[in-house]
């Protein structure tokens, strides 16, 4: 190399100087800064990013809605008024007395020991001493009582209503034409009526049941003469009627039913 190049060329020139260059180790010192340039950008851009992300992360996350601190409102109570010791404590509330403590009397029965049972055991005598004889054992006379305790509401059972007037009112089988038959062919004119000549209408009332049963039979009307007696005795032999319903449902109806006595008519 000439002694003017010397002065301009660089390192790896000097070090190659007469080498094989194209050999790969030229190249690479020969680019060996631009390398190192390289890997410093990579590694300031990589700070730079992890740097600024949890800044950037912060200013687009939508900031948490602060909740209003709730306020809590002491309220100071006035002192007790002082003591006088002047004055007595209030006397005891009137409880009724406890029941004495009494203990069963068990009469004496011989029995093999395996059929004794625990409450057939007689008491020791210093325990019968010491309380009164009955035929139930009581309670403990020191147990606390809980008045507070609610008492016990009997519910009675709701009756069936009885209904006056229903969607569809109770009806003899067959209808009205073979509720005039049947009192046609059953009903007999009573002995004493036709003496007196008595003729008249007979109103009787009767509950139909939900099965078509006939009861609380009651004369609301009567002529005398027997009538009311022979009206009843037909309609008690009565066949089950059709139920009047409600709704739908079979329900207890009140029935009104006249029969009519008239001389001749037998």
């Amino acid at each position: 190399m000439d002694a003017q190049k010397i002065l301009t060329a660089d390192l790896n020139d000097l070090v190659f100087e007469g080498r094989n260059k194209s050999y790969g180790a030229y190249d690479l010192r020969k680019r060996y800064g631009k390398h190192i340039i390289m890997a410093l950008l990579i590694s300031t851009g990589i700070y730079l990013v992890a740097f600024i992300a949890p800044y950037l992360i912060t200013l687009l996350t939508p900031e948490a809605k602060v909740e209003p601190r709730k306020e809590i409102k002491y309220t100071e109570l006035s002192e007790p008024p002082p003591i006088d010791k002047n004055t007595p404590p209030p006397p005891p509330p009137d409880l009724p007395p406890p029941p004495p403590k009494t203990i069963k009397f068990t009469p004496p029965v011989i029995k093999p020991d395996e059929e004794v049972k625990d409450e057939d055991i007689p008491p020791p005598v210093e325990e019968l001493q010491q309380a009164e004889i009955s035929t139930a054992t009581e309670v403990d006379p020191n147990a606390t009582y809980d008045f507070s305790a609610q008492e016990t509401q009997v519910v009675e059972e709701k009756k069936p209503e009885i209904f006056m007037y229903v969607e569809q009112m109770p009806e003899f089988p067959g209808g009205q034409t073979e509720l005039i038959k049947y009192l046609q062919k059953n009903l007999r004119y009573p002995a004493a009526a036709r003496e007196n000549g008595i003729e008249g209408k007979v109103v009787l009332q009767f509950v139909v049941d939900e099965g078509g049963r006939i009861s609380d039979l009651q004369v609301v009307r009567d002529i005398g003469g027997g009538c009311a007696e022979e009206a009843e005795r037909v309609v008690r032999n009565m066949p089950p009627w059709k139920p009047g319903k409600q709704n739908g449902n079979a329900v207890k109806v009140y029935f009104k039913l006249p029969v009519t006595f008239k001389l001749g008519t037998e």
